[in-house]
């Protein structure tokens, strides 16, 4: 099995777990790294055992680093935060042409009224509310204040200094190509707009003279994306592994600011040999990489599987200059291009025929076919939700809830073992008029009367699948074939593509379909000050899914 950095081996073979310690924290200001010996030479027991570790030792530098914050630092981390998103508004701007009359008419009504108020001493008055700007700005950098906290104060007040300068900047770049000089050739990079300073390094962000190394480096780019939420526990363990393979490339001393084209070539050499499943396999696992890739007659990475690696060295070679390492990002826009015509598709939806057949399946013939809660209410979740299989494998009951006459799922990662896959994944998802006909609710009610605490309290939960496994694999391996409609492109996964689809033929907005679904918003504008639909307007638009469901089916559904 693969080992995460976090984890070491001693000499005796027993793993021990490395923690690194901010400076921050440190009485001495020094970056040192913790180590605890885990007694114990199981790398499965190691990997269980960190993973608690890895929850506790979060969480202290979190709140230690927050708590312990001077105010030149959440200065700094206010303007990178709105210089990140000045970046993205340019680059819409450069690329999409000039902003519309609606979105400059919005900006400049905003920085108007963002004065005033700056001026009076009163809180923003964007449609999110101030509380939810900010509120998501201290959950985006893990920096928990509370109101009694000093740090706090210095937020509050400087936070609406900060959007002042982003909607200045924004609208000033806008206007600048009103202008036109004549007088010389222009260049757009140096002569109408005055070239960006590069984003500072983050807080907490050390640089080397003599240039850091691709290990340590990634280690804090690993850090950091895993402390802003971006990445969950499978996603962590896969980007190790492609940085690792790097290190390995390179060796633990190279500094990352002394690779050059020729490298990149190397690694693209060097992923097209790799074989599949290189630390899972019993033909590779545990061999060094140079003899791995020697070995003939053993399935090599897809392109999708290349392109997975490159894309994660985009992104790390893109953070190492931000963060004033490197002078260029080696791996821009490097891909493996794939001929459109060729390129399968990895899934596809259902016809309505398929839907017909899975629900009469589950719906009318639940004792033959789904005959295990989990069986049918799962798939009918995502079929009248289009949630994805680990969101809904782990709703909670107190996660089904009711407002204003709506019944609706509390999508969210709040309690133990729960995850989402990305920010915009929690969400609210009202509960289509089908699945309470069928006895959704009469279901749930039974279980609270039970006290159990989960929808599907059955389900046991894997490190690597989460809780979602045992539905996936029956819905795929079992119902699927056995109602003659499996193909390679059909999973449960469909069922989400499905309920895409049909929401867009039925002429819901795409923003309302993201919103449902937990897709991001598109756009800046859109994606940062919007602060979410109503719970009618969302119920609207998931009522609109119709499968033609007969009204007898709700009669005779089989009560699990």
């Amino acid at each position: 099995m693969f080992v995460p950095t976090y984890l070491l081996k001693s000499r005796h073979g027993l793993f021990y777990f490395r923690w690194p310690l901010p400076k921050q924290l440190h009485p001495q200001r020094k970056a040192e790294t913790i180590k605890l010996s885990l007694q114990t030479r199981d790398p499965h027991k190691a990997l269980r055992l960190s993973r608690s570790l890895i929850q506790i030792g979060e969480q202290l530098n979190d709140h230690g680093i927050a708590y312990g914050m001077r105010y030149d630092e959440l200065h700094g981390l206010l303007k990178k935060h709105f210089r990140e998103l000045l970046d993205k508004v340019r680059n819409e701007i450069d690329v999409q042409g000039r902003l519309s009359e609606k979105t400059r008419r919005d900006y400049e009504l905003r920085l108007a009224t963002t004065e005033q108020e700056i001026a009076e001493g009163r809180p923003l008055s964007f449609d999110t509310g101030y509380q939810t700007l900010l509120t998501g700005f201290m959950a985006q950098y893990r920096v928990p204040f509370s109101k009694a906290d000093e740090q706090y104060t210095w937020l509050e007040r400087d936070f609406k200094k900060a959007v002042r300068s982003f909607l200045k900047a924004a609208l000033d770049h806008d206007a600048s190509y009103d202008q036109f000089d004549l007088s010389a050739p222009v260049d757009r990079t140096t002569s109408v707009v005055e070239p960006q300073p590069r984003p500072s390094p983050a807080p907490f962000e050390q640089t080397s003279s003599t240039g850091i190394t691709i290990e340590e480096l990634a280690k804090r780019f690993i850090m950091e994306r895993t402390r802003g939420g971006n990445w969950v526990a499978t996603t962590v363990s896969g980007k190790e592994e492609y940085l690792s393979l790097l290190t390995e490339l390179f060796g633990t001393n190279r500094s990352i600011a002394t690779l050059t084209q020729q490298d990149v070539t190397t690694v693209k050499d060097t992923l097209f040999a790799l074989p599949k499943h290189r630390h899972k396999k019993q033909a590779t696992i545990g061999k060094p990489l140079a003899e791995v890739l020697t070995m003939t007659n053993l399935p090599r990475l897809s392109v999708p599987s290349i392109n997975k690696y490159l894309q994660t060295y985009n992104d790390f070679f893109g953070y190492a200059h931000q963060h004033g390492h490197i002078n260029q990002n080696l791996f821009a826009a490097v891909s493996i291009k794939q001929n459109r015509q060729k390129q399968a598709k990895t899934r596809a939806g259902f016809t309505p025929e398929q839907v017909r057949t899975i629900l009469e399946a589950i719906v009318d013939n639940g004792l033959v076919h789904a005959r295990k809660p989990h069986q049918k209410w799962g798939p009918l979740i995502g079929l009248y939700t289009g949630a994805r299989l680990g969101e809904i494998a782990q709703i909670d009951l107190t996660d089904i809830k009711r407002e204003d006459g709506i019944w609706f799922f509390d999508l969210n990662d709040e309690g133990d073992g729960k995850r989402l896959k990305t920010l915009s994944s929690k969400r609210r998802v009202p509960i289509h008029k089908d699945l309470i006909n069928l006895g959704f609710l009469d279901y749930v009610q039974t279980l609270r009367k039970r006290g159990v605490p989960k929808l599907f309290d059955d389900l046991s939960t894997s490190v690597e699948h989460g809780r979602g496994r045992a539905i996936g694999r029956w819905f795929n391996e079992t119902l699927l074939p056995s109602l003659g409609i499996k193909t390679q492109l059909l999973v449960f996964h469909s069922l989400r593509h499905t309920v895409v689809t049909k929401l867009g033929n039925a002429e819901v907005d795409g923003p309302l379909i993201s919103a449902l679904v937990g897709h991001s918003q598109q756009g800046v504008t859109y994606g940062t000050y919007f602060g979410g639909h109503t719970l009618q307007l969302l119920n609207d638009a998931i009522q609109k899914l119709d499968y033609s469901l007969p009204a007898q089916k709700a009669d005779t559904a089989i009560q699990h």
